[in-house]
């Protein structure tokens, strides 16, 4: 045999110990793009076996080839064993970590949903000033005796005021609600009072 085919086995011998799996004969051969033989691989594979340079076994009908392994490593048992233990724990740490991922990005998606602070003061400042408004032209129609008003307009005007008077009503408690779980968690360096104007501004 030449020693261009030994280079060519001792190339696959190496390809074989960087990929850690078994080679017959045919994938020699295959891989040596059929510059030798299956007969020929087999021959120098059971070589190279006889002098230790590789490990082989049968696999069902076949001879299968693979690179020695370096007793300093395998690993005992109990570092197997504990390395699982490891594998398992960051396994189901990952998971909870998945599941407060996903809740905290539907709370997040929530809070985008909702009206921010800010706007609901404004609205609730408008909603007073409108309010204010209306109940003082309630009040100097019903002072002034020259001011006539039908039935008709009185109720109008009431209805407007009681519409406005819930709107102002809602908004309060929308904003008082997202004020208290926005106040549940403060930052060490804030506090209540701080967190309530850092949010008018």
């Amino acid at each position: 045999m030449s020693d261009e085919l030994f280079l060519y086995v001792d190339n696959v011998v190496a390809n074989i110990a960087r990929h850690s799996r078994p080679y017959s004969a045919i994938d020699v051969s295959a891989n040596l793009h059929n510059k030798v033989t299956k007969t020929q691989a087999a021959k120098l594979l059971r070589d190279l076996h006889e002098k230790k340079e590789i490990e082989g076994r049968v696999s069902g009908k076949q001879t299968v080839y693979h690179a020695r392994q370096d007793p300093s490593d395998i690993m005992p048992p109990e570092v197997v064993a504990a390395l699982k233990l490891d594998i398992e724990r960051l396994e189901d740490e990952l998971a909870t970590l998945k599941a407060n991922e996903k809740k905290a990005r539907a709370a997040l998606a929530a809070l985008h949903a909702k009206p921010r602070i800010s706007d609901l003061r404004q609205d609730i400042s408008r909603l007073e000033s409108e309010e204010s408004t209306i109940q003082a032209r309630l009040a100097s129609r019903h002072e002034g005796e020259s001011v006539q008003m039908s039935p008709e307009e009185r109720e109008k005007l009431e209805k407007e005021w009681k519409c406005w008077q819930r709107h102002a009503n809602v908004r309060r408690r929308i904003c008082r609600d997202l004020w208290g779980q926005c106040s549940e968690v403060l930052p060490e360096d804030m506090t209540a009072a701080e967190l309530w104007v850092s949010f008018s501004e």
